[in-house]
């Protein structure tokens, strides 16, 4: 082979390196990018089964949205949630939520989570009442930390 020849069949291969190169790196960023959103959603995942477990780990942002058939009117903000449901004259309430979807975003800063729940409380004249219902739940991302941003729930008919 000539040195004109052996010059050539250096740079195809080095230029055919850099592309594996590169093309490896974007799998690489793309398994890292998958992983923490598989992290997220763990996460997430963790956030309802302690809250069923009556943690109460789940938080609000500043102004989310609440909406639920045990309010007359949307709720827009948290301290308009707190208010109102400290004002609730119910006993023994217990939810518990089922997820059917939960998607992590790619930026991973958001996420969307559709499920069922069962709910059950006694009134103050002691009636109980139970039902299930299903929800879709808005997660934002601030500082590291997971907050619903929306919550829509309403019972099954």
């Amino acid at each position: 082979m000539n040195k004109q020849k052996l010059i050539v069949v250096k740079m195809v291969l080095s230029t055919f390196a850099a592309v594996l190169i590169v093309a490896g790196s974007r799998v690489v960023t793309a398994q890292t990018t998958a992983a923490l959103a598989l992290s997220d959603e763990q996460v997430l995942r963790d956030l309802v089964r302690q809250e069923n477990e009556d943690k109460k780990m789940i938080k609000f942002t500043e102004d989310c949205i609440f909406v639920t058939g045990a309010y007359p009117r949307p709720l827009i903000g948290r301290a308009a949630h707190e208010q109102a449901r400290s004002h609730l004259r119910i006993s023994n309430r217990s939810i518990k939520d089922e997820i059917v979807r939960l998607v992590v975003s790619q930026s991973a800063d958001m996420a969307e989570e559709f499920g069922n729940f069962e709910m059950s409380y006694d009134e103050p004249n002691k009636k109980h009442i139970s039902f299930n219902g299903s929800y879709l739940r808005i997660w934002r991302k601030i500082n590291g930390e997971w907050l619903v941003d929306a919550f829509f729930a309403r019972p099954n008919e």
